[in-house]
């Protein structure tokens, strides 16, 4: 069986000259499956910002059973000249509550088909099976199976 447990935290509202401001974060408290793991959030290494030289990172979507096993867990890896990687938490700052209300439903929901995608991929249904490089001849009665 696959779980995954999501803990929001949000910040007071935070009001500065008629703006508001949310602070959302969801992050992985829990996994169970032998095929996961917490890190179920993209993220997109951005170049440095030429005003701090640090990265600013983007938040792109949850991962799916591809991005599971593709993408690295921590950062992205150098060697492979891929900006994407997996972290186990999402934080971003929204305009107002009701955004981030929308968001954490979407990430729930999304969190859900990752969790129904990787069952069904237990699931395999035989779609064709094919002799090569051709069948054997009907008179011959022996046969291998695998």
């Amino acid at each position: 069986m696959r779980r995954i447990q999501l803990t929001r935290s949000e910040s007071s509202k935070v009001v500065f000259n008629n703006y508001g401001a949310y602070r959302l974060r969801v992050e992985v408290t829990g996994f169970e499956g032998n095929d996961i793991d917490g890190n179920i959030f993209i993220y997109k290494r951005m170049p440095p910002s030429p005003y701090t030289d640090l990265n600013a990172d983007i938040f792109e979507a949850v991962a799916g059973p591809p991005q599971l096993a593709d993408y690295p867990a921590g950062a992205p890896d150098p060697d492979q000249g891929w900006p994407y990687y997996r972290l186990n938490y999402v934080e971003l700052d929204v305009a107002s509550s009701a955004q981030a209300q929308a968001i954490w439903d979407e990430i729930q929901a999304e969190v859900s088909v990752l969790i129904e995608a990787m069952n069904r991929l237990d699931n395999l249904n035989v779609v064709e099976s094919t002799w090569f490089p051709s069948p054997p001849d009907s008179s011959n009665s022996s046969s291998i199976s695998v």
